[in-house]
């Protein structure tokens, strides 16, 4: 699939209405994840600017905005449904002032270092192309200040391993918690393999480190959801 087929496949206006209250039901997951995701980022200067690559319906926002009342952010999302959304969330929680959002892609950001940190959660394994996700990472690298985070969850594992079978079925197991149905989960494996983009930790690493983070530390695993964070050198 082409990203704009996987936007208008994935994120259509139901699964986008119905997305947090999904994301609730295993909300041990998010809970963890976005902890560590502030502690990462708790040295940041107080007037920071974050960038949100793929905001989806806007929860990171939501929950840095409240701990740190004077960063500002900007996120970019290509599903107008999600945006849609995501601006309802800003404003109930009252911080729609501190907030740009952009319907598009990474590319209609302006490329001057302007971030102290770029999230990019659960969106990389959407691509597919290794041209491409390269070019994700580069431009989000470029888009960071001299000693800036970047920090990037996404699905990743060994499809070849002898342990990918198995996993998947706690995959689906934490799909069911969620509100899916038998029927929807029986080509997962499928679906993992060959409409999503997942790769192996390792070449994930490596596409980081080519695009001039020298560093990208592993934080966070549940199933196979990782996240890593790299710093910009100074």
């Amino acid at each position: 699939m082409r990203n704009e087929q996987i936007v208008a496949a994935f994120f259509n206006e139901s699964f986008s209405k119905g997305y947090d209250e999904r994301a609730q039901r295993t909300g041990a997951i998010n809970d963890n994840l976005h902890f560590m995701i502030r502690l990462i980022l708790q040295d940041l200067p107080d007037d920071a600017r974050i960038l949100c690559v793929g905001v989806g319906t806007g929860m990171e926002i939501v929950r840095l905005a409240q701990l740190f009342p004077r960063w500002r952010f900007t996120g970019v999302d290509p599903s107008e449904s999600m945006l849609a959304v995501c601006r309802e969330r800003l404003q109930e929680a009252g911080i729609g002032q501190r907030c740009e959002l952009i319907h598009g892609y990474l590319a209609d950001i302006g490329t001057t270092p302007a971030f102290d940190a770029v999230l990019c959660l659960l969106v990389a394994h959407f691509l597919r192309d290794g041209a491409e996700r390269q070019a994700l990472f580069e431009g989000m690298a470029q888009r960071l200040k001299p000693n800036g985070y970047l920090i990037n969850a996404e699905i990743s594992f060994d499809l070849d391993s002898p342990e990918f079978d198995d996993i998947v079925g706690k995959w689906s197991a934490m799909h069911r918690v969620a509100g899916a149905s038998d029927e929807s989960l029986t080509g997962l494996s499928r679906q993992l393999r060959e409409v999503i983009g997942v790769l192996p930790p390792a070449s994930t690493e490596a596409l980081l480190r080519n695009s001039g983070l020298p560093l990208p530390i592993q934080f966070f695993q549940s199933l196979l959801i990782r996240a890593w964070y790299s710093r910009k050198p100074a």
